[in-house]
C-alpha cells in the first residue's frame, strides 16, 4: 500500500504520495517523470539540490529519467525564483515509477508525487482513480456518468469524500467513456469541474488528479495515463472554463424588493436583501452581465470581467428606485495558519470616513467607503467573538459572533445606517 506525507506551511505548499509497495531488495533504477499543471508558470525539479528537469513549461511534462533508489529531498522551484518552493523528503524504491505534479497556488508551489504501481486491468476491463490535490476545494464527490448526463440527482459517487492530499483511490471497471464529474462532498448541485467523455480504455490505468484554481471552489483536473499500461505514459491537462458568481443586495425595505441578474445566457439565483445568493457557475472570462432591482434593469453597471476559475459577489444597494452596483472579487481558498478570513462590505454608512471594523478588539478593516469592500485579515478562530463597527457620526455597534471552523471564509456585509453585521460564511 501507499503512505501520505504532506507539509503545509505559510510559505510552501507541499504533499507527496511515497509508495512502498514497489520497492524490493534490487538495486534496480527508479522511472521518474514531472508534471507542470501550472497555467503559467515554469518549474525546476531538483533532486537531493541538483536539477533534474529544468524550466519545464507550464502544461507540460518530461518523459521518464532513471534515478538512483534512495530516500531524496525533491524541491520544485520557478525558474524566476519568484514563488516560494516546495520541498519534500520521498523514499524513492528500486525498480519503482513515480509521476511528480507540480503547480502554483497564490505564491507558492503545490508537490505531489504519484507511486505507479496499479495492477494492470485485463479482460476488457480498466482502471481509473482520483486524487484531490487542491487545498482549497475542500471533500470532492467523483461521478463516473453517462456521457451528456445533465442530473446527478439520485446517483451515487463513484469516489465519495476525496480529500485534499489522501492516497487516491481507484476502481475498476469495464471499459467506456465516462463524463468525470466532481462536485462538493455531498452536495451534487455544487459543480466544480465536468470533463466530458473521458475514456478508460481495456488495460488501461488512468489517474484524474484535481489541482487549484485562484477563487478556491473549482478545480482543474489533470490526467495522467500509468506507464507500460494502453495508451502509454500520456498526460492531459483540462482547465475549467466557468467562473462563479453570486449577488448580494443591500436595499432597503429587507425581503420586499427582488434582485436577479445573468452573466452572458446564465442566470444568477435572484435574491432578497439582507441575504446574498449562492454561488452560480457562468462561462469564464465572461463580460457581459444584467442586473434587475424589481424587475427594473439597472443602468450603469461597473465593467468586469468573471475570470476562469474566480468566485465574484455582484453588490446591489442604494436607492431601491435608483440602485448602485459594485463587483468584488472574492478570495476563497482556505487561509493561512489555521485562522479564519474576515472581510468587511460596507454598504450602510455613507459618509467620507467610511466603515472600521475591528475583531476581538484587534483592527481588521479600516475607512472602508460606501459600496468598498475590504481585504481580506486573518483572525484567530473563535467560538464567542466580539465585532465591533464603528462610522464617525453614528452610533458603535458591538455584535457576538462565533468563528470557530477552521479554514473557513465569512464577510460582514452592512446594509443599512444601523450597521448591522450580517456575517456570511463563504466558505
Amino acid at each position: 500500500m501507499a503512505r501520505f506525507l504532506k507539509a503545509l506551511a505559510p510559505a510552501i505548499v507541499a504533499a507527496a504520495l511515497i509508495g512502498c509497495g514497489s520497492s524490493n531488495n534490487n538495486s534496480g533504477p527508479v522511472s521518474l517523470r514531472f508534471v507542470n499543471a501550472s497555467t503559467n508558470q515554469s518549474l525546476t525539479v531538483s533532486l537531493n539540490g541538483t536539477v533534474q528537469f529544468s524550466t519545464i513549461a507550464a502544461g507540460a511534462s518530461t518523459s521518464y529519467s532513471q534515478v538512483a533508489a534512495g530516500t531524496y529531498t525533491i524541491t520544485i522551484s520557478s525558474a524566476s525564483g519568484a514563488l516560494a518552493s516546495a520541498s519534500l523528503s520521498a523514499g524513492l524504491g528500486s525498480n519503482s515509477t513515480f509521476t511528480l505534479v507540480g503547480y502554483t497556488r497564490n505564491g507558492a508551489i503545490v508537490a505531489y508525487l504519484v507511486t505507479e504501481d496499479q495492477t494492470v486491468p485485463v479482460g476488457g476491463l480498466g482502471t481509473i482513480g482520483v486524487a484531490n490535490i487542491s487545498p482549497d476545494a475542500g471533500a470532492l464527490d467523483v461521478y463516473l456518468v453517462t456521457p451528456g448526463t445533465t442530473s446527478l440527482s439520485g446517483l451515487t459517487p463513484q469516489f465519495p469524500f476525496a480529500n485534499f492530499a489522501a492516497v487516491p483511490v481507484f476502481t475498476t471497471l469495464v471499459a467506456g467513456t465516462f463524463d468525470v464529474v466532481a462536485t462538493a462532498s455531498g452536495n451534487p448541485n455544487d459543480v466544480r469541474l465536468r470533463l466530458p467523455s473521458v475514456q478508460v480504455a481495456a488495460g488501461q490505468v488512468r489517474l484524474v488528479a484535481f489541482t487549484n484554481t485562484p477563487g478556491g471552489a473549482l478545480v482543474n483536473a489533470v490526467i495522467l495515463n500509468q506507464a507500460g499500461t494502453v495508451g502509454a505514459a500520456t498526460v492531459q491537462y483540462v482547465n475549467n472554463t466557468q467562473a462563479r458568481v453570486r449577488i448580494a443586495s443591500a436595499l432597503p425595505t429587507a425581503g420586499l424588493t427582488p434582485v436577479a441578474g445573468t452573466v452572458g445566457s446564465q442566470a444568477l439565483a435572484t435574491v432578497y436583501s439582507p441575504n446574498p445568493g449562492s454561488y452560480t457557475e457562468v462561462a469564464g472570462n465572461t463580460s457581459t452581465y444584467t442586473i434587475s432591482a424589481n424587475g427594473a434593469a439597472v443602468a450603469g453597471l461597473p465593467a468586469a470581467t468573471f475570470a476562469v476559475g474566480g468566485d465574484y459577489t455582484i453588490l446591489v444597494y442604494g436607492a431601491a428606485a435608483t440602485p448602485t452596483v459594485a463587483v468584488f472579487t472574492d478570495n476563497n481558498q482556505v487561509p493561512a495558519g489555521g485562522n479564519a478570513n474576515l472581510r468587511l462590505i460596507n454598504a450602510g454608512a455613507n459618509i467620507s470616513q467610511g466603515l472600521t471594523m475591528y475583531y476581538n478588539n484587534v483592527q481588521v478593516a479600516n475607512s472602508i467607503l460606501y459600496g468598498q469592500a475590504s481585504a481580506y485579515f486573518g483572525v484567530a478562530q473563535s467560538a464567542l467573538a466580539t465585532l465591533q463597527l464603528i462610522a464617525p457620526g453614528m452610533n458603535p455597534v458591538s455584535a457576538t459572533v462565533s468563528l470557530n471552523s477552521p479554514g473557513a471564509v465569512y464577510t460582514v456585509f452592512v446594509i443599512d445606517s444601523t450597521l448591522t453585521p450580517y456575517l456570511i460564511r463563504d466558505r
